[in-house]
């Protein structure tokens, strides 16, 4: 009997479903054309060194450090001067294989699959952590991020982070430290990236750590994060629930919990529900996991990933040294 081929279960999608478009982008006020107008003129002739960093800070991007600095021109300039040192020598678009290797092992976290407004989706399932805290566990991140970026259609510069913490244990949480640098890592070198972030299946321990970590989000990224009550969802296609930024538990495991004594009850009498599009509503059937309801049925296999989002790396470093696109057929693996 022939052996079915589910080779294309293990390759990740990396282009927009048929049904994604991109959102008209948002119009700048007079003033703000201004600003972007010098913030522009002093980091091509007094910030970059090479075309590299100066296709690299286009446009979007400079309005992107422009938002996250509330349009203030010198924190915007001190941010972006910041954020190219660090590129410099981080090399984030440079895959490490030696540190990177063991975090890909278990595919804890892969982009597979845009939401309908062509944002690549990055998943992160934390019960499949196997490595301790350490600087690689940072590098892991940014390495995703960047691939997610390169995956961006012309127009869209955010990405969609799906997080489900199923089954997840005490242990396999990142510790409030390394959650904090990272935290850093996106607050300062990639603002205005994260787009919509959803949260499933958040354990009660989770309210906790997101208590702490939370003063370190910037106010607009708060805003952006979704907790959704995956059960609903599946007996629904009207609405998820999204807690606002504010709300410190969740209302999953309060409304599940039978101990009426305790303390997640009385904080879900303070929180005020608000009513957000179903997961199936913001992302195709085919970029949504099965278990959330969608058709997707991507089996992560380290080896593939490794080679298809290296490629894309690969591509995105070509275009930023020579202005052109890469010929698919000369890619070679980082």
């Amino acid at each position: 009997m022939a052996v079915p081929d589910n080779s294309s279960k293990h390759q990740p999608r990396f282009t927009p479903s048929p049904e994604c478009y991109v959102p008209t982008p948002e119009k700048l006020t007079e003033q703000q054309i201004t600003t972007l107008d010098a913030f522009r003129t002093h980091v091509h002739t007094k910030v970059v060194k090479n075309d590299a960093e100066r296709r690299w800070t286009d446009d979007p991007c400079l309005i992107r450090f422009l938002k996250a600095r509330r349009w203030n021109l010198e924190g915007a300039i001190a941010g972006i001067q910041d954020t190219l040192q660090w590129r410099e020598s981080y090399k984030p678009m440079v895959p490490d294989k030696e540190s990177l290797w063991p975090e890909l092992a278990s595919g804890k976290m892969f982009v597979s699959g845009f939401d309908k407004t062509s944002r690549p989706l990055l998943y992160m399932k934390p019960r499949l952590e196997t490595t301790a805290a350490s600087p690689a566990q940072i590098r892991h991140v940014v390495f995703h991020l960047e691939v997610a970026i390169a995956l961006m259609p012309k127009g869209v510069q955010s990405l969609c982070i799906v997080i489900d913490f199923e089954d997840v244990s005490m242990t396999k949480t990142p510790g409030a430290g390394i959650a904090r640098e990272i935290l850093n890592v996106l607050g300062t070198h990639y603002p205005e990236r994260l787009g919509k972030g959803y949260i499933i299946h958040a354990p009660w321990f989770f309210w906790p750590f997101y208590k702490m970590v939370s003063p370190f989000m910037d106010p607009v990224t708060r805003e952006k994060i979704n907790f959704v009550d995956i059960k609903k969802q599946k007996h629904s296609h009207k609405s998820i629930t999204s807690t606002p930024s504010s709300a410190s538990a969740s209302d999953i495991d309060v409304s599940a919990s039978k101990d009426k004594h305790h303390p997640l009850h009385e904080k879900e009498k303070k929180i005020t529900r608000v009513t957000e599009p179903n997961l199936l509503e913001v992302i195709p059937d085919d970029s949504l996991e099965e278990g959330f309801g969608g058709t997707m049925d991507y089996e992560y296999d380290q080896e593939i990933y490794w080679e298809k989002a290296c490629k894309v790396l690969e591509g995105a470093r070509y275009y930023l040294e020579h202005g052109s696109a890469l010929d698919a057929e000369s890619t070679n693996v980082a």
